[in-house]
This record gives C-alpha cells, sequence and structure tokens, in this order.
C-alpha cells in the first residue's frame, strides 16, 4: 500500500458523499474518516482473535506452541496496524 490508513479512510469518505450527492460541512468529513478508521482497526483486532482462537485449537494438544502462535499473530496485526497509520 503506498497511501496510509488515514489517506485511505478520507478517500472512502469522498466517495461516500459522492455517492450521496452531498458535500461535508464543516467536521464532517473528518468524523466519517474516523469512524472509517475505526472499524478497520476493529475488523482486524476480530481477526487476529479469529485468527489467535483458530492457533490455539490447532495447537490444543501443545499449549507452549499455541501461546507462541497466538502472540506471533498479535505481535503481526499490531505492526501492521502501525505500518498503516505511517505509511505515507
Amino acid at each position: 500500500m503506498s497511501k496510509n490508513l488515514n489517506s485511505r479512510a478520507h478517500q472512502a469518505t469522498e466517495e461516500i458523499f459522492g455517492i450521496l450527492g452531498v458535500r461535508p460541512s464543516g467536521a464532517q468529513g473528518d468524523k466519517v474518516a474516523r469512524a472509517i478508521e475505526q472499524v478497520i482497526s476493529k475488523a482486524l483486532k476480530k481477526g487476529v482473535e479469529r485468527s489467535t482462537e483458530a492457533a490455539m485449537d490447532a495447537c490444543a494438544a501443545d499449549r507452549g506452541m499455541a501461546d507462541r502462535v497466538g502472540e506471533e499473530i498479535r505481535t503481526a496485526n499490531k505492526a501492521l496496524i502501525a505500518n498503516l497509520s505511517a505509511m505515507s
């Protein structure tokens, strides 16, 4: 990705307002963009939860391995969110 999460959220905001045929007034555009960012972040976190649960189930016989895989998934997600937020 060449644009950061904020830029993509603002782009999506412009598309949404374009579909609706209206222009945001005041800080409406920024508020909508923040809401989009939050939804994306929550979706990523939910994906991590599901992946972690799947890893725990798959590695049920080896709890240490399950914990390591789960931690790797959480670490990768944190890095993904940080990279999306920082890319320009």
